[in-house]
């Protein structure tokens, strides 16, 4: 039996093939550690480098390293974080919740509800609702009201106690405080249709019927 060759594998004679053995990647310390010594053989003996230099080199590749680790630590629990957000919001789906802007989806035989954040007491308080194409259909008169959470119900009807077809509708609000006339902020009830995640650290938003989607934070109450 003759000998087998060192260089010839014992597959290569069985006529076998054997699949490359993958590579172990050579970490980041071990490839500091070698350019460290490398520094080492060829620095200039006679300016050496002093022990506090290659400490402080040391120190600068350890706080990289491990502000690198900490980085991918806190990806990984924003991720997560994240994750459990649109999970918990999930559940608000198929319910109302006040979103600000002003707009509000009318629907048949419902009524449209909201709120208005009243900046100060007024003695006239005034809603407007504009259709799709900007043109003044209704207008409520809530007169006298105290400052804070006011809210109002529009039964979808015009002026003229017309009922308005389905549709999206612009509500404005106005106060009389003092000798002004002051715009306040509207806020409209609207069914939660759906949640998604935003891209690029936008967090979850909630996708309103007919409307478009919102911050969650945006939501002022759930019903």
């Amino acid at each position: 039996m003759s000998v087998i060759d060192n260089n010839v594998t014992l597959y290569d004679n069985l006529g076998l093939s054997r699949k490359n053995e993958p590579k172990v990647e050579e970490s980041k310390q071990d490839q500091f550690m070698q350019l460290l010594i490398a520094q080492l053989k060829n620095q200039d003996p006679l300016q050496p480098q002093d022990n506090g230099q290659f400490l402080s080199q040391l120190a600068q590749f350890e706080t990289a390293s491990g502000t690198k680790d900490l980085q991918k630590s806190f990806d990984k629990f924003s991720a997560n974080m994240q994750s459990n957000s649109a999970l918990q919001a999930s559940s608000l789906v198929g319910r109302n919740v006040l979103a600000p802007g002003g707009i509000a989806q009318l629907e048949s035989g419902t009524n449209v509800m909201g709120q208005i954040d009243l900046s100060a007491s007024t003695t006239n308080l005034n809603i407007e609702i504009e259709d799709a194409n900007g043109q003044l259909v209704k207008t409520i008169s809530m007169g006298t009201q105290s400052a804070g959470d006011v809210q109002f119900t529009w039964d979808g009807t015009d002026n003229n106690g017309n009922y308005l077809p389905p549709g999206g509708y612009r509500i404005r609000a106005t106060a009389d405080v003092g000798t002004e006339t002051v715009a306040q902020d509207v806020l409209v009830s609207a069914r939660v249709d759906s949640v998604s995640i935003g891209q690029g650290g936008q967090g979850v938003k909630l996708n309103l019927s007919g409307l478009g989607s919102i911050d969650i934070a945006a939501v002022k109450e759930i019903s």
